[in-house]
């Protein structure tokens, strides 16, 4: 597999085409095809054509491009790389918690060496990656239409299978999807900055029960749930749940609602939180003991 997107997917040959069909047929390569063009325009090649257990073993080449034979009149001849290459493509998958920064690891080859030539590409990955943009945003929004989240999982289960750019003579898969940290990355779902639209799926129905009986329990919980997520908004909680008294449960008392609620914390987080109210009335201008 080579990494290399810069490498050329054809040459044109400097020899006779009578001699490179000699020498391809002597060598016996693998890797490469050659691919002739007659006086009327017409192609005929000489390659391997997609074997059994290799990329392009189930894509037939181009029904018009028959073998050259010595006695042919030909004008032109080329050399077609068939190696497997490998790109990768950026991608902020949305998700719950935000955009979630991955890349995409695809494989990519040349299925039919003489579209190639007939179509002029001379490097490859920028169409590979065009058509992937292509697909992925398919994909977000067909699970839209189904109501379906995107993820890791979902993108592998359809673009993990052989994707053809048919005119263009290549073929790409996706066989991975990893973790990124930094750098450009083509956001799907959602404008940049947007809120994030997320649809639960079988994938997260853990999630989904949590937050089910977090609903249930009112909104005392949820103003617990969120102070966990958020501990640097313990005045707004606390506000809100003065502003709010309606919503609690008749005849309760919501400092003790809430003192129950952050006693089932950890000792870790009992500090923490501690510590950011401290830091809080004393920004207030109040005495705080230990400041």
């Amino acid at each position: 597999m080579s990494d290399d997107l810069d490498e050329r997917l054809f040459v044109r040959a400097t020899r006779a085409p009578w001699r490179e069909i000699l020498s391809h047929r002597w060598s016996a390569t693998r890797e490469r095809a050659l691919v002739l063009k007659d006086t009327e325009g017409r192609y005929f090649v000489l390659g391997r054509r997609g074997d059994q257990g290799e990329p392009g073993a189930d894509v037939p080449i181009s029904d018009e491009a028959g073998a050259p034979g010595l006695r042919g009149t030909y004008v032109d001849a080329f050399h077609v790389d068939l190696t497997e290459r490998m790109g990768t493509q950026a991608v902020a998958l949305p998700t719950v918690y935000g955009a979630e920064s991955v890349d995409l690891w695809v494989s990519w080859w040349v299925h039919d060496p003489v579209r190639v030539v007939r179509s002029r590409i001379v490097y490859g990955w920028e169409a590979v990656r065009t058509h992937l943009t292509r697909a992925l945003r398919h994909l977000v929004e067909a699970q839209a239409v189904a109501g379906s989240g995107l993820g890791a999982p979902e993108v592998m289960q359809h673009l993990g299978t052989r994707q053809g750019l048919a005119e263009a003579g290549l073929s790409y898969q996706v066989f991975d999807v990893r973790l990124r940290e930094t750098g450009e990355e083509l956001h799907l779902g959602q404008a940049e900055g947007d809120a994030v639209r997320y649809s639960w799926t079988a994938n997260r129905r853990g999630e989904y029960e949590f937050c089910l009986q977090a609903l249930h329990n009112g909104p005392v919980s949820l103003a617990a749930l969120w102070l966990l997520r958020h501990p640097d908004q313990v005045s707004q909680v606390l506000d809100w749940a003065v502003g709010h008294q309606s919503l609690l449960a008749p005849g309760a008392d919501w400092q003790e609602e809430m003192a129950s609620l952050l006693g089932t914390l950890t000792e870790q987080e009992r500090k923490e939180i501690s510590e950011l109210l401290r830091d809080r009335i004393a920004s207030l201008g109040r005495r705080v003991p230990g400041v």
